[in-house]
């Protein structure tokens, strides 16, 4: 059985980006903004085995937290090191933060990044897993096909034609 470390309740949530690689030296992380009942922001940083989990994530969480009231219009990409932010160099931890969130994006300007390759596998096992009845299906067609030929043909009567389309149709459906 999994314990669980720590939740966020979804209606907590500010913000939901990703993080500047060398912030931390890491790629493929993630940063949640929450806000307490007193107002006080708090960053939990996560990260992801890979850049397709960080995308999953990224986008489930936003999908879920798109409507909550308390979203802000604006993160660091960075970390508060040393006293200052890593992205814009401010010494004020609290200030405003310096790139805008995805919720103050428009959909013109954001969309999540896929990764091209891993879509391409994905479609690709979709085909391949389709593949024989996409043949069986094709196949018909070109049946049907060739037997309107043949009927304009003068090769088959109407009834005899119409016979065998719906036979065909009948096991396309």
């Amino acid at each position: 059985m999994r314990m669980v470390r720590s939740s966020i309740p979804v209606q907590r949530i500010c913000a939901v980006e990703r993080v500047d690689e060398n912030a931390f030296q890491q790629q493929n992380m993630m940063q949640v903004v929450t806000q307490d009942n007193d107002g006080q922001l708090h960053t939990m940083y996560i990260l992801c085995k890979n850049v397709n989990a960080l995308n999953q994530w990224l986008s489930s969480i936003r999908k879920a937290s798109i409507y909550n009231e308390r979203m802000l219009p604006s993160f660091h990409p960075g970390a508060y090191r040393s006293g200052k932010w890593s992205c814009c160099l401010q010494s004020n931890r609290t200030v405003l933060g310096c790139s805008r969130t995805h919720s103050a994006v428009t959909l013109g300007d954001w969309s999540d990044p896929l990764d091209p390759d891993a879509e391409t596998q994905t479609i690709y096992r979709q085909l391949l897993q389709g593949r024989d009845k996409l043949r069986s299906v094709s196949a018909r067609i070109l049946a049907n096909l060739s037997l309107i030929g043949l009927y304009e043909a003068g090769v088959y009567s109407a009834d005899n034609l119409e016979c065998r389309a719906r036979l065909s149709l009948n096991v396309i459906c």
